[in-house]
């Protein structure tokens, strides 16, 4: 009784279809759709309307009133102090106190800008590894389809070696079993793909259920960085530096300065400016009206007294810079370390698929080879011979699986790369 050789597909590769849906436009198409974007956008806008509100003088303010009438008569044309009075007045900030203010608003936009591109990397990390998973369930149910057949052909030419005596029914039972089993996995695997395609939805719609284009990037320029880092020692804090997601914590810093330099202008005074005009209704001794009178003002407060106050704002200010500059640097580090984590995860995995292509998997052929023709000689149980043939079948799998998780790993690079 001949067996038919398990074949060792690795890497298949899914129809190509014009239409199909690429992982480039797959991306772009997340980012232009993503809501989260929308929301930087408005945060930017309400940031530079609320500094071009800031930088303006407050509304002046108009006063109306009578003044100075006598309580005896109450007559408004019996007392010369008399006056129906008309006013108006305009209070001036402290310093450069409204230039500085609009200032730190724009800063506070520009920090809304880093953080959408940082979403923007995040969706297209998150679209990536959606994608690679979609392509492995579906070259795993490929390759499990191709077994399928192989055990299925096996079956048909065991059931005709039992219906003669040549083969018994506990092997007869086995391969029953096994085909159901690869049922079982084609089952599981169509559940994860659609798992995986109904998250994809979330960022690119219902074209996550159309074909998938199998063209897989080429990333030779993160490649490239992972071999560099070894020479660079794995200090990546000039790449880092330049991260939307660092940037956005620099922009803070900025933003403190500015608080630091908001806080030096309340040791400035404020000054108020007033005209008044009023109006006399009483007439002199000769009969004629009395002339009318005009007031000017200009008022200033003096911090005299800044240390439960001034001080204290100032003090608080420059804490405040020492945190984010120390939020910053932490930030380096840990993103530094992630990095470097990830590139030797990246490395680890290269090591173990150079192992599966060298080793295992031409051991685990050479061993069911071996099997089968002990089980044509008698000398071995067909058992065996399936666990070899299922043994293969799942190195098989597992080789696709490092191969797809060194594609995400390569994608979390390019995160910290900012690609």
């Amino acid at each position: 009784m001949k067996i038919h050789h398990l074949p060792m597909l690795l890497l298949t590769t899914i129809g190509f279809q014009v239409s199909a849906l690429s992982l480039q436009d797959a991306e772009q198409k997340a980012v232009q759709d993503d809501p989260g974007q929308k929301i930087y956008q408005a945060q930017q806008a309400s940031l530079i309307a609320q500094g071009n509100a800031s930088s303006t003088l407050v509304d002046p303010m108009i006063k109306l009133g009578m003044a100075n009438i006598p309580t005896d008569s109450f007559a408004l044309d019996s007392d010369p102090m008399t006056q129906l009075s008309v006013g108006i007045s305009q209070q001036f900030s402290r310093g450069d106190t409204r230039n500085i203010t609009k200032n730190g608003f724009k800063l506070q936009s520009e920090t809304a800008v880093f953080q959408s591109l940082d979403r923007r990397l995040l969706v297209k990390k998150t679209v990536r590894e959606l994608w690679f998973n979609i392509l492995f369930t579906e070259k795993s149910m490929q390759l499990v389809n191709e077994n399928k057949l192989l055990f299925t052909s096996f079956y048909r030419d065991l059931e005709s070696q039992f219906s003669l005596g040549l083969a018994e029914n506990e092997d007869l039972i086995a391969a029953e079993i096994e085909l159901a089993l690869f049922d079982e996995k084609i089952a599981k695997l169509k559940q994860q793909s659609l798992a995986y395609r109904s998250f994809l939805s979330e960022w690119v719609g219902s074209a996550a259920y159309d074909k998938l284009q199998s063209d897989l990037p080429d990333w030779s320029d993160t490649s490239a960085f992972i071999k560099n880092s070894e020479s660079a020692n794995y200090q990546h804090y000039s790449l880092l530096a330049i991260h939307p997601k660092v940037q956005a914590l620099s922009q803070n810093i900025l933003v403190a300065n500015s608080n630091i330099t908001l806080a030096k202008q309340d040791y400035k005074p404020s000054f108020k400016v007033e005209f008044a005009y009023g109006h006399r209704l009483s007439e002199m001794d000769n009969g004629e009206p009395r002339p009318d009178l005009l007031s000017g003002f200009v008022s200033m407060d003096i911090p005299l007294f800044t240390d439960q106050r001034q001080d204290q704002k100032m003090i608080s200010a420059q804490h405040i810079k020492g945190q984010k500059q120390a939020e910053h640097r932490l930030l380096i580090r840990q993103l530094n370390a992630q990095l470097n984590a990830e590139i030797v995860n990246y490395q680890q995995l290269l090591s173990r698929q150079d192992r599966y292509q060298k080793s295992l998997l031409k051991q685990a052929k050479l061993h069911a080879d071996i099997l089968e023709q002990s089980y044509q000689s008698n000398t071995r149980p067909f058992k065996e011979v399936i666990q070899a043939y299922i043994h293969q079948f799942n190195l098989s799998i597992e080789y696709q699986q490092l191969y797809f998780d060194g594609l995400k790993s390569l994608s979390n690079i390019r995160y910290f790369q900012a690609l």
